[in-house]
């Protein structure tokens, strides 16, 4: 435990928890994941809700934009995988995924970069809308604070440590 965090900054195994800020990125990150999670449970019902695809349309103009952000959610998803899964005695391949996880915030928030410009790369758009224009905001502000932020990299070098075997008595 370091001195530069206070008590309620670590979780039961005295590794380092996720900030709000980071949290808040992983749920930006997540956004199309979530929005598709949304239209299957609100098409359930038989009735597709015109809010939740006028909304899918208002961020993601044409579906093949939204299946790129959509598999741009992988290394988050993998991430909260590690997270889930992060606790003494935890696979190597699970450790390697959490110390990795600024790396796959940056990857997301490049590719979210990406994504925004690239329907106007394949013609199929002539200009970057105002909301392209604030994506590209929040994914440089988000790159910004991943490599500024101290605790962003000490959160992700932190995890639990193994606890020694007893031999029963």
């Amino acid at each position: 435990m370091s001195k530069l965090y206070s008590f309620s900054d670590y979780d039961k195994h005295m590794s380092l928890k996720l900030d709000f800020e980071v949290w808040l990125i992983i749920a930006y990150f997540l956004r199309p994941f979530i929005l598709k999670i949304s239209t299957i449970q609100m098409g359930r019902g038989g009735v597709k809700s015109d809010s939740v695809s006028g909304l899918k349309d208002l961020v993601y103009p044409d579906d093949f934009g939204f299946f790129i952000a959509f598999l741009a959610t992988i290394p988050v998803i993998l991430l909260v995988f590690a997270y889930a899964k992060r606790k003494p005695g935890a696979s190597g391949w699970v450790r390697k995924i959490w110390h990795t996880g600024r790396i796959l915030l940056l990857v997301t928030a490049a590719l979210n970069i990406i994504i925004i410009f690239v329907p106007f790369l394949m013609d199929m758009t002539h200009s970057i809308n105002m909301l392209g224009w604030g994506q590209l905001v929040i994914a440089l502000y988000i790159i910004f604070y991943l490599y500024t932020r101290q605790r962003v990299v000490d959160t992700f070098a932190d995890f639990p440590k193994d606890e020694p075997e007893t031999d029963g008595k």
